[in-house]
């Protein structure tokens, strides 16, 4: 049985990487399933089994996207972040995003494409994920901030500055000061907390 899901899997990742190729040559609206399952080598039928429809294809993209990156995130502050401080983790953080721009760009696409209003079941899908996202920084906020934090406010504020700070990384706006972003972050997110003795 392990045999059997193994081309599965294969293929899988096949299509994943064939679909990402194309998405960043020639756009979201300008790839079809018909030009993945050509450029993977399998029949139509073959990608159909494995995603029905365009949107559900792109929208793993995405989730593969933000998994790769929290990955990456978690096992750092696990490693080694949370004695390095919040300016070190929160710099991380942003540098991770930003260091990902293949990701990036297809996060945009799908972005754009979930707000089409061709696609209300990618939106209503990446309106949960952005949910569970708040989540998963609210978590990582209070390992690394004092309680008195409006961690609510604060994974908003940041997530949100993800996205902005990653369009403008692309876009070629310039360089951020990655240098100053943690701790600009970290001085900002804890307003209210008394300053140290």
């Amino acid at each position: 049985m392990q045999d059997s899901s193994r081309p599965s899997r294969s293929n899988r990742e096949k299509i994943i990487q064939a679909a990402a190729k194309l998405i960043i040559e020639k756009g979201v609206a300008n790839t079809s399933l018909a030009d993945i399952s050509r450029e993977v080598g399998i029949s139509k039928g073959t990608l159909y089994y494995y995603y029905s429809t365009k949107g559900d294809l792109i929208f793993d993209l995405s989730i593969r996207h933000m998994e790769h990156i929290t990955r990456t995130i978690v096992n750092w502050i696990e490693g080694h972040g949370r004695e390095r401080g919040a300016d070190a983790v929160l710099q991380m953080v942003v540098e991770t995003v930003l260091k990902s721009e293949t990701r990036g760009y297809i996060h945009f696409y799908l972005i754009q494409e979930a707000l089409s209003g061709n696609h209300e079941s990618l939106r209503l899908r990446f309106t949960e994920e952005y949910h569970k996202w708040l989540g998963l920084i609210e978590q990582g906020l209070r390992l690394i901030l004092p309680p008195k934090t409006d961690f609510l406010v604060a994974s908003r504020v940041i997530l949100s500055s993800i996205d902005g700070l990653l369009l403008q990384n692309l876009l070629g706006v310039g360089p951020v000061p990655l240098d100053r972003v943690g701790s600009y972050f970290s001085g900002n997110l804890m307003v209210g907390e008394p300053s140290p003795a």
